[in-house]
């Protein structure tokens, strides 16, 4: 019965609507038709967030050539992955008040998501979907870093991603809709200067945090960017509550899943980001393999987490989100410490290799969950915009867990430059990693919400009727408004009448 439910609603999500794409249509070109097949929108969006881990990881695996080739100083090789990340969580925060219109498709891609799918399976397949890409993404960037790195160069890898870039967005062009449910009524100003504020603020601190360990914490060409930095971000608060049409609603982090959300995405991009970071450092300083081989190496971390995703889904039925993602935290802190223990001479199947596979085991559910809860609460209008603070919180989240993890790898390395002194300023970012598994379980464990919301399946919204029914309170208030959307799951009509009451 199970094999029969995944492959019906795998048949919805990726249905045609034929009868959307008559050739008589005098509504939409016929290019604009194809945006009908929901299949197919969710593909362009799951290429374009594949794209975005294609970029980071396959830049991430020539890291050590970059050092050699560019002259970068060690504290400085953070910034090839973090500048990329904070000037992309700049254009999230414009696409997402823009909204899916503009053809912004990753900041717009959970409400386009949303919009399409109803709650239900087949929201929660697209999701998965949707984060699988992420994870398949991984493993293609790796290898084509390798790959590059190896024969023609690692500064193709630039080059192969903008062409990538340039057929994504001519077929995003062509098939997601420009049509807005309410245009005219529709509030497209964008606050510019709210998001100068908030990512000059980041960078301003991330750069205080990278500098720090060379220049010194109190030095004028640190501490000055970093008062600046905490300056623009209080400014940012004052300003987004005074502005008519701010970039980030402050009613949104009324949700206590969407607060939670962010919290705990932040932790796991942080600890996703110091692990392939230093690792691929480590397999290649210490444990001495190529760049192809390294890239080799994490294949099995992307197809776990690929394999992960899908698996997660299926226990939404049986336990409650709050417990899978404490249960992640512990798998991703153990992950942590296990390849903390690579010594120069081991192979990969000492501690790499389980390390890879218990973080995937952790990684996946904690993702899974975030993304499912940061969306059950939003009203229809503030969908864009939850999708694109979730996304800066992902952009974030790994410039400022590697600028952490950089110092405290700098200051425990040995002075000699051999594998033994490289590796122990790289253990003490692993366990830096541990320590942000942390205390992202300590955040997990207070703040995210007891109860889940019930778009998740069909058998949840029956399940939570029946409790109704027998006077079980099992939903907390900032479930109310999704209610009315259960109405489009299997739920009857006398179960309605209790849930409404």
């Amino acid at each position: 019965m199970s094999s029969l439910n995944v492959s019906a609603t795998t048949s919805k999500v990726l249905s045609l609507d034929f009868d959307n794409l008559t050739p008589s249509d005098p509504v939409l070109p016929w290019y604009r038709r194809l945006g009908k097949i929901k299949g197919l929108l969710l593909v362009v969006i799951c290429m374009a967030t594949m794209l975005d881990t294609i970029s980071v990881a396959s830049v991430t695996i020539a890291l050590p050539s970059i050092l050699r080739d560019v002259h970068y100083e060690p504290n400085q090789l953070q910034w090839v992955v973090s500048s990329y990340a904070l000037a992309y969580a700049a254009f999230l925060l414009v696409g997402g008040r823009i909204g899916s219109g503009a053809g912004f498709t990753i900041p717009s891609a959970l409400a386009l998501l949303t919009t399409t799918y109803p709650p239900g399976p087949e929201r929660t397949f697209a999701l998965s979907m949707f984060g699988s890409a992420a994870c398949v993404g991984q493993t293609i960037g790796v290898l084509l870093g390798g790959i590059f790195d190896a024969t023609i160069g690692w500064y193709w890898i630039f080059f192969i991603t903008a062409i990538i870039s340039g057929c994504l967005c001519a077929t995003g062009f062509l098939i997601i809709s420009k049509e807005n449910d309410n245009p005219a009524s529709a509030d497209r100003r964008v606050d510019y200067f709210g998001i100068f504020l908030f990512m000059m603020g980041i960078i301003a601190i991330v750069y205080y945090l990278s500098e720090s360990t060379t220049s010194g914490w109190a030095s004028a060409k640190t501490l000055a960017p970093f008062l600046v930095g905490i300056s623009m971000l209080i400014g940012f608060v004052f300003w987004e509550n005074y502005i008519e049409y701010p970039i980030m609603p402050f009613r949104i982090w009324k949700s206590r899943r969407f607060l939670s959300s962010v919290i705990v995405i932040i932790g796991a991009m942080a600890t996703y980001s110091i692990l392939i970071f230093f690792s691929s450092l480590t397999f290649q300083n210490v444990l001495k393999f190529s760049p192809l081989i390294t890239a080799c190496c994490y294949i099995v971390h992307g197809a776990g987490l690929v394999i992960g995703l899908f698996t997660v889904t299926r226990m939404f039925d049986f336990v409650r989100t709050k417990i899978i993602l404490m249960i992640g935290w512990i798998l991703i802190a153990a992950s942590a410490v296990i390849i903390a223990q690579i010594a120069p001479g081991q192979t990969y199947w000492h501690f790499a290799f389980p390390a890879l596979i218990v973080n995937c085991l952790g990684l996946s559910p904690t993702w899974m969950c975030c993304q499912v809860n940061v969306i059950a609460d939003a009203n229809d209008e503030d969908q864009g915009v939850v999708g694109a603070v979730f996304n800066v919180a992902m952009q974030v989240g790994g410039p400022i867990g590697l600028a952490i993890a950089t110092i405290v790898s700098q200051s425990h390395e040995g002075p000699g430059g051999s594998p033994v002194d490289l590796m122990d300023g790289y253990r003490a970012a692993f366990y830096t990693m541990a320590a942000f598994a942390g205390v992202a379980f300590m955040a997990a464990a207070i703040f995210a919400s007891n109860y889940d919301p019930i778009e998740f399946t069909g058998k949840m919204s029956e399940a939570l009727a029946e409790d109704q029914e027998k006077g079980i309170s099992t939903v907390d208030s900032s479930s109310v408004r999704t209610v009315s959307e259960v109405e489009k799951v299997e739920v009857t009509e006398d179960k309605k009448q209790t849930l409404s009451a």
